[in-house]
């Protein structure tokens, strides 16, 4: 059935459109899944779920799926992936500030949606307002990526980064502040100083002393 009516098959779920179904409702999805003749054990678990045993859905849902043919791990290291090379784009500019010891990679959340943040080398991460989702395009991955990197470090560190050195280093504006210090201008993702509202330079493409304005 149609995605709008909330029932998904098996092959969509695997795919990530479970991302758009409340936890809530997948031991119902389950049940139309053995009224459509898949049957397993993992599954008929599954449907037997109340609606707010959401902690066991999310553990199950993966086996049932894998159970009946359909493995979600392909779309989940799809998806991860995407995050990734966001992230590597982000990872330049720090690594040609100084900050190259923060070796950024992509993180998923157990919360739900699937949401996919910054962490650091140890694990740690900011799970701010800016997670990469599966819908994203491409501009706006990277949008969040970057927001998400300039968050945990400046959560878990205390490190404001990127400075604008054009205000003689007035810090670019906290994601905490209410605004972030990305912006988008036609298309491409730029570091923005919400101090004086001007572009500092698209990501990806910092200098050594982030002097360069747009």
């Amino acid at each position: 059935m149609s995605i709008g009516s909330r029932w998904v098959r098996p092959e969509q779920a695997a795919a990530g459109v479970l991302d758009d179904v409340p936890v809530g409702e997948w031991s119902g999805q389950a049940a139309h899944w053995l009224a459509a003749g898949f049957d397993s054990e993992p599954l008929r678990q599954l449907a037997g779920l109340r609606s707010w045993e959401t902690g066991a859905a999310l553990v199950l849902m993966p086996e049932a799926l894998r159970s009946i043919g359909f493995d979600p791990a392909a779309a989940d290291e799809e998806f991860a992936a995407r995050c990734q090379a966001a992230l590597d784009i982000v990872q330049r500019d720090l690594d040609v500030t100084g900050y190259g010891q923060y070796r950024m990679r992509a993180y998923r959340d157990r919360g739900w949606p699937a949401a996919i943040f910054a962490a650091l080398p140890d694990g740690s991460y900011w799970t701010g307002a800016w997670g990469m989702s599966r819908r994203m395009d491409d501009a706006s991955l990277l949008f969040n990526a970057a927001a998400s990197v300039s968050g945990t470090l400046e959560e878990v560190h205390e490190i404001e980064w990127p400075v604008c050195a054009v205000h003689g280093g007035d810090p670019i504006t906290r994601p905490l502040d209410g605004e972030v210090p990305v912006g988008l201008i036609d298309g491409t993702v730029v570091w923005w100083c919400t101090r004086a509202g001007h572009a500092v330079a698209p990501v990806g493409q910092l200098t050594a002393k982030i002097a360069k304005t747009l």
